[in-house]
């Protein structure tokens, strides 16, 4: 039986048809505690990075990594899937960024030199590579910032119920609302690469992970098919 998806935005409900009832709302400051525990079961320990320095496998979270998901989520531009019991199934953390942080300065570079946990610096170089390697600020002249889904995570018993797509079209939404033009998009994981793809994100950088080295040697090598690092940009409306 097919029963109603529907999704609040101020006030207002939109409905698709889908076998399951979820509900798209942003996320408030009460979800902190419940969207933490929800990333701590999937995006800790799932994401190909995470995964290959074995991130989390000793503690069952990261300090740092906490840090980087707090950061932009209450920003006003993160927001959750809720069941019909009000638990939160899906997630996707945005925040708004500028195309380029410093003409001389690289932030994840910095973050990185100072960093203390090893495993976490390795997955701050790799940012930092890719910063430099997209250059989005040269292929953008125009824009001064954008919006960047930075983290986005599903329960397990929810996949492939198309709550991410949901959640991506709200962030587009409300990223329009803010007249901002392009919605980035990093993919650390094929699955996330194929997504962005079928959601209409163009690949402005792809970099294998066996290439991006320091000392000579592969910062981090996740296993296959997550072969590649990519940046991902989707521009939303055309300057008139």
């Amino acid at each position: 039986m097919h029963i109603f998806i529907q999704t609040c935005l101020d006030g207002k409900y939109t409905e698709r048809m889908s076998m399951e009832p979820y509900f798209i709302k942003p996320v408030e400051k009460d979800d902190v505690d419940a969207v933490m525990k929800l990333l701590k079961k999937t995006f800790f320990i799932d994401e190909p990075m995470n995964q290959a320095v074995a991130l989390c496998v000793e503690t069952g979270t990261c300090p740092e990594l906490e840090e980087y998901c707090f950061h932009s989520l209450l920003e006003g531009l993160s927001y959750k899937a809720l069941d019909s019991d009000g638990n939160i199934v899906g997630v996707i953390i945005n925040g708004v960024c500028p195309l380029k942080e410093d003409q001389n300065d690289n932030v994840f570079l910095s973050q990185a030199q100072r960093c203390t946990n090893p495993k976490f610096q390795k997955i701050l170089y790799i940012l930092a590579k890719r910063e430099d390697g997209s250059r989005l600020w040269e292929k953008f002249p125009d824009e001064t910032v954008l919006v960047e889904v930075k983290v986005a995570a599903t329960d397990p018993k929810w996949r492939r119920r198309g709550i991410m797509n949901e959640l991506v079209k709200v962030t587009e939404k409300a990223t329009i609302d803010r007249n901002i033009r392009l919605l980035r998009m990093d993919t650390s994981s094929a699955y996330s690469a194929m997504s962005a793809q079928r959601l209409g994100f163009t690949c402005m950088y792809s970099a294998p992970y066996t290439e991006i080295k320091m000392d000579g040697k592969p910062l981090i090598v996740p296993e296959p098919p997550h072969v590649d690092d990519r940046v991902y940009v989707k521009t939303l409306f055309e300057r008139l």
